[in-house]
């Protein structure tokens, strides 16, 4: 599992590769913020960035920007009234992407357009990959943590810890709006996401690799430098995509 300082050095280094491709000075809103380390970068680079997230966001606790609460379905915001919207990890957990993306092109100015950071098939397909070898050390090590357990836990405590952390490997859960993960490997996809904006009125004008490779059971952590998470992206697949998208002239029939 990522740990919150982690996520947030990983998510500095998208929003690095980013901001070359943003206008200078305008006006952003950031949708499904998490911490805000990302709408505090841009607003340190002269932004004007305003942030939204779920009052329910598993990061509600570790915010380090302000970030205003919205209900999952009506974005605060006048018509036409920002430059750019930005998300990171997000869209694959919205539900009502069709309603949400209403929304975003009620907001954007005439010209603006949308960067939505996606994780790929090559990160699901990891991520099991990863998760199956976590399960597998986790049942090897099981016998000694029960004969053996901390001072502060119970054999019960353990054996539900690690009842837990063998399933997760094994069971293919969905990360995003799935019930289960297999499906992920093709909806994470560059050509499922790039259909899905075409039914929400959208264009995908590019889309590009941010170039990292990690996992959902983050593998190796932060003994595995930047620099080699580069070069394993080359080899085993990004773990994420922007995709940069504008209204398009007509939404689809």
């Amino acid at each position: 599992m990522l740990d919150v300082d982690y996520l947030n050095l990983l998510r500095h280094m998208e929003i690095e590769e980013l901001v070359p491709v943003l206008p200078p000075g305008c006006r952003i809103l950031e949708f499904g913020s998490g911490t805000g380390q990302q709408a505090r970068y841009l607003a340190e680079h002269g932004f004007d960035v305003v942030a939204i997230d779920l009052p329910t966001s598993n990061y509600a606790r570790n915010r380090i920007f302000p970030i205003q609460e919205y209900d999952g379905s009506t974005i605060p915001l006048p018509d036409r009234s920002v430059d750019v919207i930005f998300s990171s990890n997000v869209l694959e957990h919205v539900e009502n992407l069709a309603e949400i993306s209403t929304e975003f092109r009620r907001i954007l100015k005439p010209g603006g357009f949308a960067v939505h950071v996606l994780p790929t098939s090559a990160w699901r397909f990891w991520s099991f990959a990863t998760g199956a070898a976590e399960s597998l050390k986790a049942v090897v090590e099981l016998p000694r943590q029960l004969l053996k357990p901390r001072a502060d836990e119970g054999r019960i405590t353990v054996l539900k810890r690690e009842g837990r952390r063998i399933g997760s490997g094994f069971i293919p859960r969905g990360h995003g709006t799935s019930a289960e993960g297999i499906s992920e490997l093709w909806t994470f996809s560059r050509s499922a996401w790039r259909r899905r904006f075409g039914r929400c009125g959208f264009k995908v004008v590019e889309d590009r690799s941010i170039g990292l490779f990690y996992t959902g059971t983050m593998l190796l952590g932060d003994d595995l430098s930047f620099e080699r998470r580069r070069l394993l992206s080359r080899i085993f697949g990004s773990s994420t995509r922007a995709y940069r998208v504008e209204i398009a002239e007509r939404r689809p029939d």
